[in-house]
């Protein structure tokens, strides 16, 4: 199948917020803006993103390294050099930036961002399948999720 595209469906305590932070992350304005909804379509990465505006919903906090994550792959370093660049010009700041690190079995370059509601977001490009461990032994971090603070018992990380 080459014709498909991922949903993520993410409800959001400020739509207004999250509509100017997903704005800034992908480049462009929502697909679709209603006033309690807003979507973007995205072909770059093929990604279709609602937002559902919930009032009241209290935004997400990320301890330990737990916490829910989204990811966007990319296939090179000079890719995902030009998308970090482009999301400090429009005002975001990445709060973590890694080269060359083991996470998931895997060694890559990657940079994490935080929504208005507390969800990660985490652009990277794998450098080596084959990393040696879950995460990199010198790093106080969760399985493929950024450093946070100290996590005592590895073997539970990611459900297992």
């Amino acid at each position: 199948m080459t014709n498909a595209r991922a949903h993520i469906n993410l409800p959001v305590s400020d739509l207004e917020a999250s509509i100017s932070f997903y704005s800034k992350v992908f480049n462009m304005a929502p697909s679709k803006l209603k006033p309690d909804y807003a979507n973007f379509r995205l072909e770059t990465p093929a990604l279709h993103l609602a937002l559902v505006h919930q009032p009241g919903a209290m935004p997400k906090t990320v301890t330990n390294g737990e916490g829910q994550h989204f990811g966007v792959e990319l296939f090179d370093d000079q890719v995902l050099n030009t998308w970090k660049e482009t999301i400090k010009t429009q005002g975001l700041l990445p709060h973590l930036e890694e080269e060359s690190v083991t996470c998931c079995y895997a060694v890559a370059n990657k940079f994490w961002l935080h929504d208005p509601d507390g969800n990660e977001w985490e652009f990277w490009v794998r450098h080596d399948d084959e990393g040696e461990t879950l995460y990199s032994s010198n790093e106080a971090t969760s399985c493929c999720a950024p450093k946070v603070a100290s996590v005592s018992e590895p073997e539970n990380c990611c459900g297992s």
